[in-house]
């Protein structure tokens, strides 16, 4: 296993530990691979996600994008990974009870301020792709975080 899958998993059980919201929906979520800058996970869906309609819930897609774009600036080396400014969600499927959804997450920009990622979650048992999502997030304060891996460049004069 890689360092990267082994630092996004140890700030993930950071999100779980809190015992919040995340642990409620997520505690099944599986990282399966973190390289530099992207993470992919799978998450059982059970009956908590769905809606009255049977089909995935449209917040828990959301926090899955959410969840998906802070591991994602998590396998950049930050420890803290700032606060939601913008997300954005497409939805194109639905997923069911008992599905397997992938969420392959990317960090596609850390700056000074903000961090922009990309999300897609695909229904593993028949490979369609159930939403697609972006996420911004606002981290010039997490960028202080002592515990962080990634420093980002000085300022050039």
């Amino acid at each position: 296993m890689s360092s990267k899958t082994i630092w996004v998993r140890n700030i993930f059980q950071q999100f779980l530990d809190s015992a919040g919201f995340d642990f409620m929906l997520l505690k099944n979520l599986s990282i399966i691979n973190a390289t530099d800058g992207k993470v992919n996970a799978e998450i059982l869906v059970e009956p908590q996600h769905l809606n009255r309609l049977k089909v995935l819930h449209g917040g828990m897609a959301a926090t899955l994008v959410d969840i998906g774009g802070s591991l994602a600036i998590a396998s950049k080396g930050m420890n803290s990974t700032g606060l939601s400014t913008d997300i954005n969600i497409t939805y194109l499927d639905a997923g069911r009870a008992e599905d397997i959804i992938q969420m392959n997450s990317e960090c596609v920009k850390v700056g000074r301020t903000l961090a922009f990622t990309v999300t897609e979650l695909i229904n593993k048992n028949n490979g369609k792709l159930i939403a697609q999502g972006r996420h911004t997030k606002f981290i010039a304060i997490a960028h202080k975080d002592p515990l962080n891996q990634f420093k980002f460049p000085d300022k050039k004069d």
